[in-house]
């Protein structure tokens, strides 16, 4: 009895360990949607595996690879936070390391068992290959989970559709070479061996070409984060810029308006002073900061919104305390700020070319001990539709009579889901965004 219980169990305790360290990668990677999202990754893995041994869904390596890979996206879809184009394209990466790195061990393995006039290789020589593959799996899987910082962030398409090219590329020539090379019955002496070597060298490459997409993909991110923090340090340095160069010029002519003020009063000309005062106060106003949050970076990009909103005669109010650069990337931040209160003046907009009145933006937030609150409010013109927690924006695409969705909430629920926040919109008589981020 024992003669068959141990190999099971070997079996199924490497089963267990497989799926352990994957859904450990996919929970760093991605977030976990539940609690308990391992014990169902493991038996949807036991249950899509069943079925293929049992109804034979897949028999050819093409038919294996689009199985797999289309039940693994489905579990992930179900089990994990992130985009889909994400998702798709770390299921692809994942089914397709271990396969590389078997067929870097296999041609070695069947070169000796035709040399020793097997024909073919042992199953105790076939797990050892599988069992080497899912190290070298794991292996990559551990180093970029020390780079997992930037590579939760999500990247853009176009970067994820060109390595996923390459990877599919080096995948099916690596397979392609590997098939050419078993269905080959008589081999010349002395080329066996080395045609073994080189089919072995070139799935290893693969192997390693594998995983440098994944670290090239991270250097992209890492270049465009750098971008962006680069852009909005311009923008803050050029809006302090203008602001010292105010305040220069004011405290130059303060010892003039003084006098001028002095001499209309002399005059008997209070009802001049007090314009004079009023214009006076708006020049003032103009060079101070009037949003401050505490963060130099959302203060930059507040302040010259703030000061466009209030020229257009939008009532408008921001009271905000932001996190610190340790709980939430500035770049993150003022990309959910940007689009937040971007959005709210181009609907007073809309109104004011209706010819309504300018209408209203109250825009708070507030620090609690584990996570932030921002609110956004503001007065709209006609109701927004909103579908499936998204607004139908205005636009259509130039080549479609189709409707598009705001990109601007696209974005900021893009960044939300970074941090797995939640975000919320409603629409009625006003408009209301609603968000909630774990600091």
């Amino acid at each position: 009895m024992s003669a068959w219980i141990w190999p099971l169990a070997w079996t199924y305790s490497l089963g267990l360990l497989d799926i352990f360290l994957e859904y450990r990668f996919l929970k760093n990677m991605f977030g976990a949607k539940y609690r308990f999202a391992f014990v169902w990754l493991y038996l949807g893995s036991i249950l899509y595996g069943h079925l293929n041994q049992t109804f034979v869904l897949a028999g050819t390596t093409l038919e294996n690879f689009i199985y797999l890979s289309l039940c693994g996206l489905v579990l992930n879809m179900l089990l994990f936070h992130g985009n889909t184009v994400k998702k798709i394209f770390f299921t692809i990466w994942m089914y397709c390391a271990p396969e590389l790195a078997f067929c870097a061990i296999f041609p070695l393995l069947h070169a000796a068992a035709v040399i020793n006039g097997a024909g073919y290789c042992s199953d105790a020589a076939l797990d050892f290959a599988g069992f080497a593959a899912r190290l070298a799996q794991y292996l990559m899987m551990e180093i970029l989970l020390r780079r997992i910082h930037l590579l939760r962030r999500d990247f853009s398409e176009r970067d994820a559709f060109y390595l996923m090219y390459i990877i599919l590329f080096i995948y099916a020539a690596v397979i392609m070479i590997l098939d050419i090379f078993t269905g080959i019955g008589e081999w010349k002496e002395g080329t066996l061996l080395p045609t073994a070597v080189c089919c072995s060298l070139i799935a290893a490459a693969g192997t390693g070409l594998h995983l440098f997409c994944v670290i090239m993909l991270e250097r992209r991110l890492l270049e465009r984060l750098a971008q962006q923090q680069y852009e909005m340090l311009s923008r803050h340095l050029e809006n302090s810029g203008e602001q010292y160069d105010q305040m220069i010029k004011m405290r130059h002519d303060m010892k003039n308006h003084g006098l001028c003020l002095a001499q209309l009063l002399e005059d008997g000309k209070a009802e001049e002073a007090l314009h004079y005062l009023t214009e006076l106060d708006i020049r003032m106003e103009g060079g101070e900061a009037l949003v401050r949050t505490g963060s130099v970076y959302a203060d930059a990009l507040l302040n010259p919104k703030y000061r466009q909103a209030r020229k257009l005669g939008i009532d408008i109010s921001i009271r905000m305390s932001v996190p610190g650069e340790e709980q939430i990337r500035a770049a993150d931040l003022c990309c959910i700020l940007a689009n937040a209160l971007d959005n709210a003046v181009e609907a007073c907009q809309r109104g004011i070319r209706a010819g309504a009145p300018a209408g209203w933006i109250r825009m708070r937030s507030q620090m609690h001990p584990n996570y932030w609150v921002l609110e956004i409010r503001n007065s709209i013109h006609e109701p927004v539709p909103v579908e499936h927690g998204k607004i139908r924006s205005s636009k259509r695409l130039h080549f479609t009579r189709r409707p598009v969705y705001g990109v601007g909430l696209q974005n900021i629920r893009e960044a939300v889901e970074r941090y797995e926040g939640v975000m919320e919109v409603e629409s009625g008589t006003e408009f209301s965004l609603n968000i909630m981020l774990p600091v």
